[in-house]
């Protein structure tokens, strides 16, 4: 029964930091369009400006690759 309750208890842990972390990345991603959108940054651009703001944020995970281009900032 502990073990039972122990391993809901790891769940529920790993639950609310996946939240955490999922509430952190979206005011990333809300800045980067804001700030994309009042720049007028549009096709290519925006998707360098897009890596751009993932790579500082530390979310290089998140960058945009398309057919060999390189985005990274």
């Amino acid at each position: 029964m502990n073990k039972a309750l122990s391993e809901l208890q790891r769940i529920s842990d790993n639950l609310e930091q996946t939240g955490k972390d999922l509430r952190e990345m979206e005011k990333v991603w809300a800045a980067e369009l804001k700030d994309r959108l009042a720049k007028g940054i549009t096709g290519d651009a925006a998707v360098q400006h897009y890596n751009e703001w993932m790579i500082k944020a530390g979310m290089e995970h998140l960058i945009s690759k398309d057919n060999g281009k390189n985005y990274q900032g």
